[in-house]
């Protein structure tokens, strides 16, 4: 496994991306986002016609999906078999597809492995997903929950959207996302939860440079010595 690795989980909307990219590039470490892994699978998924009723298909997508990433300072970019998917996966649509396919064992087995290999490639790496410290990496050297008010995390993901051009309403994407919230909490496999050892973080009325802060602290606290490259 990569020699050091720092978790952030937590739902949608509450800023764990930005807060992880701004992270990454101050501590000169490789940055994940397995969100957009399922989001990429979700994609794939309803552009072959693949519903969540075929499992075995969706799990040999999983296994097999032909993703990578591009970290360019603050950019990260998501390319299936080299198209950049980046903008196509944030949808409201492609968030709810990826969190009902989540809810199969065998997808996440799939994407588990998956994130695993690229730990095991990377030196020094931060991983942003919901399940990252209570599964797949239970040892890592540093572990955060970020959470938010519904209100506030809405509003954040609207103006998100809004900004890049999507035709959506706040309160299509408030109801998106209590109906988001309650399938990755209540589902049976690796529920949304804080790993009983992570930080938790309320970037409610936080700005991005304190929530940064605070966590880089902690690691440097934990980890010390923890250096840009």
């Amino acid at each position: 496994m990569a020699e050091i690795v720092i978790t952030i989980d937590g739902p949608a909307g509450v800023g764990k991306t930005t807060v992880a990219k701004h992270l990454a590039n101050r501590l000169g470490f490789t940055y994940v986002d397995t969100g957009a892994m399922y989001r990429a699978l979700a994609l794939i998924a309803q552009e072959i016609n693949v519903t969540p009723e075929h499992e075995e298909m969706l799990g040999k997508l999983a296994r097999e999906l032909p993703l990578s990433f591009k970290q360019d300072g603050m950019k990260f970019s998501v390319f299936l078999d080299g198209r950049d998917v980046s903008e196509e996966i944030r949808s409201p649509q492609i968030g709810m597809l990826a969190s009902t396919i989540s809810k199969l064992l065998i997808v996440r087995k799939g994407l588990w492995e998956l994130q695993r290999k690229l730990a095991q490639a990377a030196p020094k790496a931060i991983f942003e997903g919901r399940d990252m410290g209570t599964v797949v990496f239970p040892d890592a050297v540093a572990k955060f929950f970020l959470t938010a008010s519904p209100e506030v995390r809405a509003k954040r993901r609207w103006k998100q959207l809004i900004t890049s051009g999507k035709e959506v309403t706040y309160e299509e994407i408030y109801r998106s996302l209590l109906e988001r919230d309650k399938q990755d909490m209540e589902r049976e496999i690796a529920p949304l939860k804080p790993a009983p050892d992570a930080i938790v973080i309320d970037t409610s009325n936080l700005g991005i440079e304190s929530v940064v802060n605070k966590m880089y602290q902690h690691i440097l606290n934990k980890v010390g010595g923890v250096s840009n490259g």
